[in-house]
């Protein structure tokens, strides 16, 4: 369309009759600037020569801009997604979104059609996505992260448990079951001299969350090694530092023997396979019925100290079990299971923290010598 050129509006004719003074010319000039029909008001004194502002358009227009600065913008540089999100750079994140993308987009739909209540959906897929990713690795709240995405706090709530019910699924080829062969073609060679047939190097570690109302509850969740209400879980990895398996989390009181058995963890072992564990698996009995050797530090003997075989042996095995404290350490770092979890979250605690193990895989390997 063609641009006229800039003029100074009026709603009335121009009076082309020339002025018969000075005098009466500055009163014209006064009546226009004053009159509650003329638009000359913005336009002149505040320099906006297209007419008066649309608030309603200015709010629209910055919001969607706010909306769109995603991931897919060239502002998020992968430094910011790896701080944010605890993915390790854009490329990762962006191939991990084109995985999981028209599942999302698919179940976005069905979740937008069967809502009969409530605005549309302001974000985008990846907009939402990349929210859940922040609220897991920083431990944002909702309020905070609502007002980042310009929504509100019920509809970021409803994001944030859908999500997470999706992702608890989407991520699960993130963690698998490696083949016997495939530990033996990755075994580093500090195991395959000291170690050869070991499968996993199993530990536990707890997470705080909130009292629950219920004393029975209590009593379950109250952890003596951490003298807090806890959730407790088994994370097994590789020899070669790769999350191999992840339990459910348990209450803080459950011995890591019971967790052990109820996991089934054992059924995936085989005959000839060898487990590494601390002192606090006591599940010899366990493991000798399956054919499947214990790699544990030797037992201080009543009145004996160790010889120095066994001192060696201690010495070995934690060199190699660092490893996984350093896997948890890694999962910890997200921070919504570094805090103290609210109880109201659960329902969704084993999820929340299975996929904050299937992202810690994203990472750079942990590097066996």
């Amino acid at each position: 369309m063609k641009m006229e050129p800039p003029m100074l509006a009026v709603t009335e004719p121009m009076d082309t009759e020339e002025p018969a003074n000075d005098t009466e010319a500055e009163n014209r000039l006064s009546e226009n600037l004053i009159s509650p029909s003329s638009s000359i008001q913005t336009s002149v004194m505040f320099h906006d020569y297209c007419g008066e502002i649309d608030l309603q358009s200015v709010s629209h227009t910055l919001n969607k801009s706010v909306q769109t600065n995603s991931s897919e913008s060239p502002m998020y540089s992968t430094t910011d997604v790896a701080i944010q999100s605890g993915i390790p750079d854009a490329a990762t994140f962006e191939a991990l979104f084109d995985e999981i993308k028209d599942d999302a987009t698919s179940q976005t739909a069905r979740a937008s059609a069967s809502s009969e209540v409530g605005r549309p959906r302001s974000l985008r897929i990846i907009d939402e996505f990349f929210l859940v990713l922040m609220r897991l690795r920083l431990g944002l709240l909702l309020e905070d992260l609502a007002d980042r995405f310009r929504i509100s706090t019920s509809s970021c709530g409803l994001i944030f448990n859908r999500w997470i019910d999706y992702l608890y699924i989407q991520f699960s080829f993130l963690i698998k079951w490696p083949t016997r062969k495939a530990v033996d073609d990755h075994m580093p060679a500090s195991f395959k001299q000291k170690y050869p047939k070991c499968r996993i190097i199993l530990d536990c570690t707890e997470i705080r969350t909130e009292t629950p109302a219920s004393l029975q509850h209590k009593s379950l969740m109250y952890s003596d090694y951490k003298s807090h209400m806890t959730w407790k879980g088994l994370v097994g990895i590789s020899p070669a530092g790769v999350i191999t398996f992840i339990s459910d989390l348990w209450a803080g009181s459950v011995s890591d023997k019971v967790i052990t058995q109820r996991s089934n963890l054992l059924d995936m072992c085989e005959t000839g396979d060898a487990i590494m564990v601390d002192k606090g698996f006591l599940i010899s009995d366990l493991t000798t019925a399956r054919g499947i050797d214990l790699i544990i530090p030797p037992f201080k003997k009543q009145k004996h100290q160790l010889s120095r075989r066994e001192v060696e042996e201690t010495r070995v095995i934690a060199n190699l079990r660092i490893h996984v404290e350093r896997q948890m350490e890694r999962i910890k770092n997200f921070n919504i299971l570094k805090t103290v979890m609210p109880i109201t979250m659960a329902h969704q605690a084993s999820m929340i923290w299975k996929i904050c193990a299937c992202l810690t895989n994203l990472q750079p390997p942990l590097v066996l010598k």
